[in-house]
């Protein structure tokens, strides 16, 4: 359960920077937040079995859901990420493909290739994954996925130099991809001049000072901050509640960090190969997202239209946030399990 309270106290943080930005969102998310602690629920229930039998399918799934988009998803904000669900809303595909690989490599990991001496073997789908993501355009999703990849690879034992030789290879593929592309140069413009966005997000956290303007009191929501809903939506809650409600914010994630690596290493422990990965790819999952929206937000690097996982408004965050919260409570519990539940 250590996991499980800083993620649906960030959930309920998340509503409240919500509404506090426009009302209108604020029924729609708190149904997605039903939803995702039902299903949060719900996958830490799923036997183990499961999980690791329909892994690799889930990745050939999504990889045709992801082409699907390509093809017929609207364009909206210069990229095709969303599948329009009539009465539901949008659902962008390229957040659950996270979880789908993290599931993969922790199955192959743990039973197809214990010793990885075939890396390529599993390494190509993802590759595929990361350039169906890119082509929407979504650089910022694509990096981070394969950027969670090649993390698990090193866990599972794979050389550094050639982890780090292969994003070296990768870096022409990408430099090509920005160069074609408007959009992304446009983002990238950061490197020579700080683009509007970031200059409002930092003038928001300037305003906040140490306990902020009041909640609903915030003034660069009021037009001033694109994207203070999703996006860059910690920069107004720092200006409403200031560094102690952004602190607050910065320590449920780092509570999530640590008991996420602790059940990890737990599971490393008594040799659950499938649960430490399926842990320490979920932690990542939320928290390396975490820092680089934190980072983007304070103008550490460049806008990537990465959210910031349970506080951004959106459903499929929101979702894939809590469904990760869930697949580390399933590895919590599989500890407690008995031996023939464990076998299951």
């Amino acid at each position: 359960m250590g996991v499980l309270v800083p993620a649906l106290l960030l959930t309920a943080i998340g509503l409240i920077c919500v509404y506090s930005y426009g009302s209108q969102f604020a029924l729609k998310q708190a149904l997605w937040a039903i939803v995702g602690v039902v299903s949060c629920i719900a996958i830490s229930r799923v036997p183990r079995a499961y999980l690791e039998r329909y892994a690799t399918p889930a990745i050939a799934a999504i990889g045709t859901v992801l082409v699907l988009t390509l093809l017929f998803a609207p364009r909206i904000e210069h990229t095709r990420r969303w599948i329009v669900i009539p009465g539901v809303g949008t659902l962008q595909p390229s957040e659950f493909a996270k979880l789908f690989v993290v599931l993969f490599l922790a199955e192959r990991f743990a039973r197809r290739d214990r010793k990885l001496e075939h890396p390529w073997r599993h390494a190509w789908p993802v590759l595929i994954v990361c350039a169906l993501i890119m082509l929407a355009p979504d650089l910022g999703t694509s990096v981070f996925l394969g950027t969670v990849a090649m993390a698990l690879f090193l866990l599972a034992g794979a050389s550094a130099g050639r982890v780090v030789a292969a994003g070296v290879c990768a870096l022409p593929i990408l430099l090509l991809v920005i160069h074609s592309n408007d959009y992304m140069k446009q983002r990238l413009g950061w490197v020579n001049e700080l683009g509007y966005q970031q200059t409002q997000s930092l003038i928001a956290f300037g305003n906040g000072g140490l306990f902020g303007v009041g909640l609903g009191a915030g003034k660069q929501k009021l037009d001033f901050l694109p994207a203070g809903h999703t996006d860059f939506v910690l920069a107004n809650f720092a200006e409403e509640l200031g560094f102690v409600g952004t602190g607050i914010v910065i320590v449920l994630f780092a509570l999530i960090l640590i008991y996420g690596l602790r059940v990890a290493l737990g599971a490393e422990k008594r040799g659950d190969r499938f649960g430490f990965f399926v842990a320490a790819g979920a932690t990542l999952v939320v928290v390396f997202q975490a820092a680089l929206n934190i980072a983007v937000e304070t103008a550490a690097v460049p806008p990537k239209g990465i959210s910031l996982p349970f506080l951004s408004q959106g459903g499929s965050n929101l979702m894939v946030s809590l469904l990760a919260t869930g697949l580390i409570v399933g590895v919590a519990r599989h500890r407690d399990a008995t031996p023939e539940a464990r076998a299951a």
